[in-house]
């Protein structure tokens, strides 16, 4: 019996060395993995943790594996008002006016065994930490739990910080019950993403006068601040689409500054290590898919290259009926303007429904997106040193803290 459970032991542990993974770093605008230049390509899976996680998330990552994916973003939040499966990672205390943070076997037990399955599979993760919008919970749901009722007070509100801050924190420091490795120290994760796309308004609440791109930004220098505080390793991300970017010859208002962001202001913050932008033609109004995607994805490379950072597409979804014609173009277009990470929406298992149109499955994969993964790779493994990484960082412009 005792050899037995050396055994065990011995195999547990080996598999922890064997699956153990690197952090992804910023150097100047590239990311860099074990001193060498890193691009990729991934995709989205937001239901990881909550949706038939025995068969369905295996099943994504097999898939993932397959086509080179090297990261997958997917959501590290999950409210009990829109519990899925009875899973959820945090409730609201009444009595305490406290976010409490649910870590057992429907809590955050689940997502520890969706980071050791990314592992296991060589796939890092982008976890975002809130939703701007009502699914599965998210910033009004706290502003509600709270007993405010603007959108925007997700961002100002002291109480409702100082809980988003509690939950960030016990992320940060939690011990993964599968792997025995604390998050923190998990390269598993590519970075901590503070929202999905934030905005001044949300699904059920509208804009508020009081909200302003300085609402935003100053919001995500708080807690991307909090977060390097407690976390030195890993990077951290705002999760916005783009918008707020001056001087675009457009009629398209997905340039202007209505939304409450500021691309270059939050991409610029000296807590951000790389700017992300999201896509959805057909959502804004695009008349010609093709040419305003390119102008959408030359603009911002072109705009974030003077910050000295990284850029991800972190999110853009094309119809169905589009597919063929919009697809390839706009993958080629990602390639030709340096975007270090290419990640469409989405990615799932030939089971899980396409609710919203956009899902490539595993067989379109193959058509759509595998012939970039490999210019990507292409792309990398350049040997660059962590001194000269060091020297570029220090040369990134822009950086400031906002006032």
């Amino acid at each position: 019996m005792k050899s037995l459970t050396l055994f065990t032991l011995g195999l547990t542990l080996l598999s922890k060395v064997v699956y153990s993974l690197d952090f992804v770093k910023r150097c100047g605008d590239q990311f860099v993995l074990n001193d060498k230049i890193f691009y990729f390509t991934g995709s989205n899976t937001y239901y990881l943790h909550y949706k038939d996680i025995d068969y369905g998330t295996p099943k994504v990552f097999e898939i993932a594996k397959k086509h080179n994916f090297s990261v997958i973003r997917t959501w590290a939040f999950m409210d009990q008002a829109y519990t899925q499966g009875n899973v959820y990672y945090t409730s609201f205390n009444n009595v305490t006016r406290e976010i409490e943070v649910n870590e057992g076997e429907n809590g955050l037990q689940r997502l520890d065994r969706v980071i050791a399955l990314a592992e296991e599979h060589g796939i890092r993760l982008i976890l975002t930490l809130t939703n701007n919008w009502a699914d599965f919970g998210g910033m009004e749901q706290w502003v509600r739990d709270f007993g405010f009722k603007e959108h925007y007070q997700f961002y100002t509100e002291p109480e409702i910080k100082k809980s988003f801050k509690k939950y960030i924190k016990t992320l940060i420091n939690r011990t993964n019950t599968v792997t025995g490795k604390k998050y923190k120290n998990d390269g598993t994760i590519f970075a901590w993403e503070l929202a999905n796309e934030p905005r001044c308004w949300g699904t059920n609440m509208g804009k508020n006068e009081n909200c302003t791109t300085k609402t935003i930004t100053k919001w995500l220098d708080e807690m991307s601040t909090f977060i390097k505080k407690h976390d030195k390793k890993h990077m951290v991300s705002t999760g916005e689409e783009g918008f707020g970017l001056a001087g675009v010859d457009s009629e398209n208002d997905i340039y202007g500054f209505g939304d409450g962001n500021d691309f270059i202001a939050n991409a610029a913050l000296k807590n951000i290590d790389f700017a992300t932008i999201h896509l959805y033609a057909s959502y804004w109004g695009f008349k010609d898919f093709v040419k305003e995607g390119r102008q959408y994805f030359e603009e911002h490379a072109k705009a974030i290259k003077k910050l000295n950072k990284p850029i991800i597409m972190e999110e853009f979804g094309v119809p169905k009926d589009k597919l063929e014609e919009v697809q390839p173009a706009y993958m080629q277009s990602l390639v030709d303007n340096g975007y270090n990470g290419i990640m469409y929406w989405m990615l799932a298992h030939d089971e899980y429904p396409d609710y919203d149109g956009f899902t490539i499955y595993d067989k379109n994969i193959t058509v759509y997106i595998d012939d970039y993964t490999k210019i990507q790779k292409s792309k990398s493994g350049k040997k660059i040193s962590s001194l000269k990484c060091l020297l570029k960082n220090l040369e990134t412009k822009g950086d400031h803290k906002n006032n």
